[in-house]
């Protein structure tokens, strides 16, 4: 026990060295774009909870990550997910060497979530969700995030949500701004639990990570990086590079450099 550490009853009180030093990341962009081959640059063994058709597809043959394949599931998977454990998930990390969870895709779950919804509303259908269908997603949904999170926090291991992305309108269909394919408020609900929301995209052959709001996209937002001089950067990340499977501008190099300088804020790449 460090010195700054004290218990009071059901709380243990310690220095901030001694927390959890996980990672928590919401990465979101277009369809195809990357995410899950981005997400996987995360240091050490994962484990890919996934939720889209063919989506570890793109990984080749990495022994690196583990596929929790739940993409075949109906919507009655998400009740396995009303638990602090879902399918006793704690048990694999550490036989397993896991560093890292990640959940693809969000988006995919959400969907899970409205069928469940509407099976559950009065009314409601799948071509008419009602409100209450909608704000049951809303609820599912953050409670499969809100248990993954905790069981991450506990075992002290990363978590990357990957999100996909939509156009925002107004209610007489006027462009707002590019945003989280969450619907609602859930993907404002959604960002206010994690500590790194990153953006990406792709244009000219080349990637491109936002980690604050701007150029009508939004939420971003980074603990990692100090954006006071630059908020986005050309990403050189390449899955099958001379460095795989990390390498330069990999979630496993920043994840480096912000421990080796303190947890204190590293420079976003210029």
């Amino acid at each position: 026990m460090s010195a700054l550490e004290l218990t009071i009853p059901g709380v243990t009180i310690r220095s901030a060295a001694d927390a959890s030093q996980r990672m928590s990341m919401l990465l979101w962009g277009p369809a195809g774009v990357g995410k899950t081959v981005y997400a996987c640059s995360a240091p050490g063994n994962k484990l890919l909870i996934n939720f889209d058709p063919d989506g570890p597809s793109s990984l080749g043959s990495r022994e690196d990550v583990l596929v929790m394949d739940l993409s075949g599931e109906r919507n009655s998977v998400v009740d396995r997910f009303n638990s602090d454990d879902p399918y006793q998930i704690s048990k694999v990390l550490g036989p397993a060497g896991i560093t890292c969870v990640i959940v693809d895709s969000t988006t995919a779950y959400a969907q899970l979530a409205v069928e469940k919804g509407i099976s559950i509303t009065k009314g409601a259908t799948l071509e008419r969700p009602s409100p209450g269908a909608y704000g049951a997603r809303n609820a599912i949904t953050l409670r499969m995030m809100t248990s993954i999170l905790r069981l991450t926090n506990k075992h002290n291991v990363h978590v990357i949500f990957t999100t996909h992305e939509d156009k925002a309108t107004d209610k007489d269909g006027n462009f707002l701004n590019y945003t989280l394919m969450l619907g609602g408020k859930l993907g404002a609900q959604a960002a206010l639990q994690i500590s790194e929301v990153w953006h990406l995209s792709e244009a000219n052959n080349k990637r491109r990570v936002m980690v604050r709001p701007g150029r009508n996209y939004t939420p971003m937002k980074t603990r990692m990086f100090d954006t006071t001089g630059n908020i986005e950067f050309d990403c050189a990340y390449q899955q099958f590079g001379t460095d795989a499977p990390y390498g330069k501008h990999s979630l496993a190099q920043f994840i480096q450099e912000y421990e080796t300088n303190g947890r204190n804020k590293i420079s976003v790449p210029k």
